[in-house]
Order: C-alpha cells, then sequence, then structure tokens
C-alpha cells in the first residue's frame, strides 16, 4: 500500500525527473543563493585574529606605550591593513592617522631615591619595586624629618605641629590608589594643612611584593604627578626603621595619647622627579561608506584601544615588555577581523561604518576623548558605538556587556545569540561594578556625547597589566566567536534593520553616573 499511495501522489521534483528523463530535455540546476552575511562572517577566523594580536603583541613593538615608536608601528600595521581592505582614510589630511596633542609627564628614573637616615649611620636606600612604589613629583624631600600620622582615613591630631618640612607616614587598608580616594582625603588635607613636604602610605600585608612591584611599574609611566612625592611602602619596612630609631611600630598605633610623633634621629628622603614632553600620539581611523543614500550618513562606530603600557618592572622570569596580548590587542584585532568582513560584502551595507583604533587609553581614554570631540566625521551622523577591550581569555561560554542595561542594544545582543546558538556565548552585565569598568574603557567619550554604546569584555585576569599577558593565553576560539558576535550586532545596525536607541531613564542614569564620577 505504501508502494502504491507513494508512485500516485508523486511529488513534483519527482514527476520533473520522470518528464525529463522521457523527454530527452536536461534541467538546468539552480545556483545556490549566496547569502552575503555569512559569506563575510566565514572570513572572521582564529588565524586571521591571532595572527594581528601577535604582530601587536610581539616584543618588537615594545608594549606600545602612548608615545612611543612601537605604538607608531602597530599604528602603521593597522593603517596598512585598512588600506589593503578599501577601507577609506577617515584621519587627518586624507590619512588613516588622526593625531592629537599630548604632554607626557614622566619620572626620571636615574633621579628617584627614597632612602632613610638613622642618627650618623650611612643612608640606606629602599628597592624600587620591591619595597616602595612612588607616585612622581616636581617636588623632593631629601633628609627631612619622618612623622607618624596614624591612619590615614582619621589622621591624629597634632600633625600640624610636627609635620611642617617633613615627611607623614599614614596607615593604608589594601590598596589606597583603587577605588573613590575618600579613605585619602583626609590624609592629603591633614598634610597639606601642615606643610608636609612628602607622604608614605604604609601598605598592609595584603600588599604583595607582586603587587607591589606592578604599582610601581603602572606608576613610572602612568603620565600624571602629584604636587609632593607619595610612596607607599611595605609595613615590613616602616617597622624596621620604628625599629632601627629605638621605637615600635605596634606601640604607636596603641599609643594612648593619640598625637602624631615624630620619630627621633630618622630622616627620610622621597624624590621622584619628573620631566615632560610635547607629543602627538595618533589614532587609526577607516571609514566604509554606506551604500543607502538616505543612511550613507548615519555612522556606527566600532572602536577599540590598541595602545598599552610599554616597558615595566622585569617579572620572576626577567621579563620587562608588558605586551598586551589581551589589553588590548585582543579587542583591536576582533575590529580589524570585523572591518575586513564588512569591506568584503557586496552590497555594502546600508549605514556607514567608522573603524577607529584609539591609543593613550592607559593614560586616560586620551584618544577616545580627542575623537569625540574632533569627529572626522559628523558627530550628529554618529548614532552608535560598539567597544571592545580585552575580549579573548576567561570563560568560554561568557561575554560581559557593559551598558547593555541602559540602551537596546544588550536586548538586540541577546536575540542573535538566541538565534544563532552556534556562538556559544551568553551575554551578561558586569560581575564586579565596583571596579567600575563602565568608565574605564573608550566608550564612555560617546556616552558623554549621549551617543548609545555597548562595551564588550571577557574580563580581568592575573596577567592584567602584567608582562605575561602574552597571545599564547588567548583563546583562538573563543575570540572568534566574540568577533563574530560583533559582527552580527553590527550588520544588524548597518543594515538599517535595527537602530541604537537608549531605553526609558538609559541616558538620564548614565547622565547621572558620569557626573557623580567626576567626569560629566
Amino acid at each position: 500500500m505504501r508502494t502504491v499511495i507513494q508512485h500516485k501522489f508523486m511529488t513534483l521534483p519527482g514527476l520533473l525527473i520522470v518528464v525529463s528523463a522521457c523527454s530527452g530535455a536536461s534541467i538546468p540546476t539552480p545556483t545556490p543563493a549566496i547569502d552575503p552575511v555569512a559569506t563575510a562572517v566565514s572570513t572572521i577566523t582564529p588565524e586571521v585574529i591571532v595572527g594581528h594580536i601577535s604582530f601587536l603583541a610581539s616584543d618588537e613593538l615594545m608594549g606600545r606605550d602612548t608615545p612611543s615608536p612601537g605604538l607608531e608601528r602597530a599604528a602603521e600595521y593597522i593603517a596598512e591593513d585598512f588600506r589593503s581592505i578599501g577601507l577609506q582614510p577617515g584621519g587627518d589630511e586624507g590619512t588613516f592617522l588622526q593625531r592629537y596633542p599630548y604632554t607626557r609627564t614622566a619620572m626620571v628614573r636615574e633621579l628617584r631615591a627614597v632612602s632613610v637616615t638613622v642618627e650618623n649611620a650611612p643612608a640606606r636606600e629602599l628597592e624600587f619595586g620591591s619595597d616602595y612604589y612612588i607616585i612622581p613629583s616636581p617636588q623632593e624631600a631629601r633628609d627631612v624629618p619622618l612623622v607618624y600620622g596614624g591612619p590615614a582615613a582619621t589622621p591624629r591630631p597634632g600633625i600640624s605641629g610636627v609635620a611642617a618640612g617633613a615627611v607623614v607616614m599614614f596607615e593604608v587598608a589594601g590598596n589606597p590608589l583603587q577605588g573613590t580616594g575618600e579613605e585619602l582625603a583626609g590624609a592629603f588635607q591633614a598634610a597639606g594643612q601642615a606643610g608636609a613636604v612628602g607622604m608614605v602610605l604604609i601598605l598592609d600585608e595584603t600588599n604583595t611584593t607582586d603587587s607591589i612591584s606592578e604599582m610601581a611599574g603602572g606608576l613610572a609611566g602612568a603620565g600624571f604627578a602629584t604636587p609632593i612625592p607619595i610612596a607607599g611602602v611595605a609595613g615590613s619596612q616602616i617597622a624596621e626603621i620604628f625599629a632601627s630609631s629605638g621605637m615600635d611600630l605596634s606601640e604607636a598605633r596603641a599609643d594612648a595619647s593619640g598625637q602624631a610623633v615624630a620619630l627621633e634621629g630618622v630622616t627620610f628622603t622621597l624624590a621622584a622627579p619628573i620631566e615632560t614632553s610635547e607629543h602627538t600620539p595618533p589614532n587609526v581611523v577607516g571609514i566604509l561608506p554606506g551604500s543607502d543614500p538616505a543612511l550613507r550618513d548615519e555612522y556606527i562606530v566600532f572602536s577599540a584601544h590598541f595602545d598599552h603600557v610599554g616597558v615595566g618592572m622585569p617579572d620572576a622570569q626577567g621579563d620587562s615588555i608588558f605586551n598586551g596580548a589581551d589589553d588590548d590587542a585582543s579587542g583591536t584585532s576582533v575590529m580589524m577581523s570585523v572591518a575586513r568582513a564588512f569591506a568584503s560584502m557586496n552590497p555594502k551595507p546600508a549605514r556607514s561604518l567608522v573603524f577607529l583604533a584609539v591609543s593613550g587609553e592607559e593614560k586616560g581614554l586620551l584618544g577616545s576623548e580627542y575623537f569625540a570631540a574632533n569627529p572626522t566625521v559628523p558627530i550628529e551622523g554618529i548614532i552608535g558605538d560598539i567597544n571592545m577591550d580585552m575580549v579573548g581569555r576567561n570563560a568560554p561560554d561568557t561575554v560581559v556587556a557593559i551598558g547593555r542595561e541602559f540602551t537596546n542594544l544588550g536586548a538586540l545582543t541577546d536575540r542573535i545569540l538566541s538565534d544563532r546558538p552556534e556562538l556559544g556565548l551568553v551575554a551578561i552585565q558586569d560581575p564586579k561594578p565596583e571596579e567600575q569598568s563602565f568608565f574605564r574603557s573608550d566608550h564612555l567619550n560617546f556616552l558623554k556625547k549621549d551617543i548609545p554604546a555597548i562595551f564588550f569584555t571577557t574580563g580581568d585576569h592575573p596577567d592584567y597589566h602584567k608582562a605575561s599577558d602574552h597571545v599564547e593565553l588567548i583563546d583562538g576560539e573563543k575570540i572568534t566567536r566574540v568577533a563574530r558576535l560583533v559582527f552580527y550586532l553590527g550588520e544588524a545596525l548597518a543594515s538599517g534593520r535595527e537602530t541604537p536607541a537608549w531605553l526609558e531613564g538609559g541616558l538620564e542614569e548614565v547622565q547621572a553616573a558620569i557626573a557623580a564620577s567626576g567626569g560629566g
């Protein structure tokens, strides 16, 4: 029965085959339709992305500090890639480079000194990066009295009577340079009013040799200074200084009088002079013009920073080059691969696309700040920003979408991930909002212009801002899936099917958060 029914109700394709066979006519095989999106996304591969990272994070670029020869080489590399895939120059005077003014403030390392002298004994030098870190300053404190001022959050009374022309020590918890700085506010005020010429932050046991070394390297090239030199010194070193003067640190802490006290027979030197120089570091800007006359004047920006922190303190393996493979050669390489995918499409997307590689992020989001203030396309035409920073590590199934709760880009990302399970990703909210990642990457400067933005990252890890942030630790398979997510999100916007928009109250929340941070 089944055979009879199948024959009686032969399908149309089957009937055509029979007729064709009887008549001798040939039926051409239909050409499969080409999906331009699928073709474009297939160009995003681990080989392409990791290849870019391998160059950007190589030792020959010396950590891509802003400014540096390595940064310039990275900019040339990105510009040449943009040129090769057919993007239009979006920088200055028909080039891919947009330069901005930058005054570099750097520590004069050979003149740095932190030492203690007890009575008439020779001065004892503390070891930079092991015993202490220091914030540079144009002022020096050489062979001056040393005063114990108690906790930084609640400075002891009597500081004004003993701290004029002295270095004042304050107790701090954890890393005192992270967070809001509220704990240090009272100490700064007390030291300033007393006429102190330097400050020492007594670091507790949570500050290891490794963390002190990391802070030392970062501060040496961070590009900022304070009115008086400020050093973080290991608590064990301070205890030794107390002991050499015939005093006991624990007794000073427990002193019932609660008064600030000068250490008898002890003088201290605190010096980290600075030098300044003028530079014009580069951003790299490539543009893919839109194909729709009604939408080509609207721009979607893809941003990532290509600078890192240069050369710092050697680690246990003797490596002093901070390659920054994840931070942020990863985001830059994702952006470059996404640019190549879009450039391969025919026809091109409806809206115009800007691919923006910025420098100076590690110095305070400088490159993106300059671009947002001096855009090379009309600022009113920029309708959204997709930013990528540190996207190559951690859990294989997770990407963090910072700011997803403020615009429709969060829900759109979720829909893409639902429709494309092969991406194998879940986009989550910031799991550590106390670290304020919302304010720590280049999307922020677009948010300040009221432009909807989303910031993709795969999160922090133990190699952050260390010489160990190497390309070998990048998860090539995961970063490819993240890049394809960025492409699909960008394609939904570039095609005109979706438009970035603030959710109800979202812009007001962002504006309030920026204002509260002091960055409004």
